[in-house]
């Protein structure tokens, strides 16, 4: 078995090298925190300015602690032709989490009483994954919220099956708070695992250390977010969030994460659905009290991470579905072992249905990620270095030191340029996030919403079309067109050509056209 699965680890790594190059531009928002820390100015995106604009503190302080080591981690590079130091640290970070995943998972099987093969099962569907592969080294926290989902899970079978301290669990869970904050679902389900799974006079006493192991970690950095950001929650809880039990915009979150599921774990899941529908019930009430809920804890956790979703009306993207993977794969593996364990399958016919299963879904990830995702994530890196990154390094050279920006996607602009951003959709400005919610990003450049928070030298544009905000000569008009980069597309989702179209604005302009605010 340490041999296959030392194969299936390699495999995993291997598959990553297609995105050797690959960053996005939420991956450079982590790095200028990263930045910012190891420069003395604070867990800030403009320095000496703290926001908690970062979803993933715990992925910028890893970034951070790795940067105190690596020289020019702090530095802003001079040329977008390279990959920055931090961008390197984490890749490795990334593919150190990816490994730990494929191996914890097959460790996670055997503690489920899983035979040696069906465990190194589980660590391959992980390591043919699309959507891990994808997100693994782009510089985003999504290889650390695997593991982290991973080793949660973990515990709490340990907690519920073998009656291991549940305290573990918790600290896991914490972990994987701090990663994906909507994570902390995975708490509230634990702690209601534990309540219905553990034994009648451990119960409250295994809830209580679950607490606890959640608490000591989670509620460090709570206090420190308070004291420095006044707010428990990232400005991304309302940043990138729609409106709250909106039906439209749910089962438009919904249909996508189904979506998304299903391109990357068709097999899996429909093997699930159909045991589940044929005996999966009279199985799970066989079962001794603390292992049936876990599963019962494993099946709900994907359903309530996209029905949390729906709920907020989040826009759903593959990397946000990650932490529910392995439960969708263990699923699966779970499904197969009681088609293989019926009488009428022979052992030489179940370990060749095993193969096909595998190689089925191997095939289904590698279509993913050779002819879809690979070829997608390769355009848009080399993009964003030739349109924001550039940009970037033109307002580092051509403004003072100081000048702030209103930019709509802000990381890699804010990274090469070292300038402050005014955040129009309030990642890091927080007084944008409501409006940009409430009235749309055209609405907010078009009316110039963006006022009442700050007045802004220089506007960066995304739009479809070039130099769209001078379209028309009006002569209040406070937009001054200077240039325009283009980028091929914006993810496997927003395909097609787009602009980022640099203006200057003229304030007395919009003073002439806004008496009202030129008389405050």
């Amino acid at each position: 078995m340490k041999r296959l699965l030392a194969g299936v680890v390699v495999l995993a790594l291997v598959l990553l090298l297609p995105f050797l190059g690959y960053l996005t531009d939420d991956s450079y928002i982590h790095f200028q925190f990263a930045k910012n820390l190891l420069r003395g100015d604070g867990f800030a995106f403009n320095a000496g300015d703290p926001t908690y604009g970062a979803t993933s503190p715990l992925w910028v302080l890893l970034l951070a602690a790795a940067g105190i080591v690596v020289p020019g981690a702090s530095g802003t590079p001079d040329t977008t032709a390279t990959m920055p130091a931090l961008a390197w640290i984490a890749k490795g970070w990334g593919a150190l989490f990816t490994a730990l995943s494929v191996i914890w998972l097959a460790r996670l099987a055997r503690r489920l009483g899983w035979e040696p093969r069906l465990a190194v099962a589980a660590a391959f569907l992980a390591a043919v994954h699309p959507w891990a592969t994808r997100w693994a080294i782009s510089g985003m926290e999504t290889p650390l919220a695997l593991f982290a989902a991973v080793a949660a899970l973990d515990a709490l079978a340990a907690a519920l099956i073998e009656g291991a301290p549940a305290w573990r669990a918790g600290a896991w869970i914490a972990v994987a708070a701090l990663t994906r904050p909507e994570c902390l679902l995975l708490a509230l389900l634990g702690a209601i695992a534990l309540a219905i799974g553990g034994e009648s006079r451990l119960r409250a006493r295994s809830v209580a250390l679950l607490g606890a192991g959640f608490v000591v970690p989670y509620g460090a950095w709570l206090a420190f977010a308070w004291t420095q950001f006044h707010r428990l929650m990232p400005n991304t809880s309302a940043a990138k969030a729609g409106a709250w039990l909106d039906l439209e915009r749910g089962a438009v979150a919904v249909r996508d994460g189904i979506r998304i599921v299903l391109a990357s774990e068709a097999t899996p899941v429909l093997l699930a659905v159909l045991v589940l529908a044929f005996g999966g019930v009279e199985r799970l009430r066989g079962m001794e009290r603390g292992r049936r809920a876990f599963w019962i804890l494993v099946a709900l956790w994907p359903v309530l991470l996209l029905l949390f979703y729906a709920a907020t009306g989040v826009q759903v993207v593959s990397r946000y579905l990650i932490p529910a993977t392995p439960a969708v794969l263990l699923l699966g593996v779970a499904s197969w072992r009681v088609v293989a364990a019926q009488r009428s399958v022979r052992p030489n016919v179940a370990a060749a249905g095993l193969v096909v299963f595998l190689a089925i879904h191997a095939a289904e990830g590698g279509a993913i990620t050779f002819r879809v995702s690979a070829p997608s994530a390769r355009e848009h890196a080399v993009g964003l270095r030739e349109s924001l990154g550039e940009i970037g390094r033109w307002a580092a050279h051509e403004t003072p030191p100081g000048t702030l920006f209103a930019v709509s996607d802000i990381g890699a602009f804010a990274f090469y340029s070292d300038r402050p951003v005014l955040d129009l959709f309030g990642l890091v400005t927080p007084g944008m996030a409501s409006v940009a919610s409430r009235v749309g990003y055209d609405r907010v450049v078009l009316d110039v919403r963006f006022e009442a928070v700050g007045r802004p030298a220089y506007l960066v544009d995304r739009a479809r079309q070039k130099a769209r905000l001078t379209s028309t000569r009006e002569p209040d008009n406070p937009y001054r067109f200077l240039f325009a980069r283009s980028i091929e597309n914006l993810g496997i989702t927003r395909p097609g050509g787009w602009f980022y179209s640099v203006y200057s604005i003229d304030w007395e302009a919009y003073d002439r056209l806004h008496p009202r605010f030129a008389s405050r």
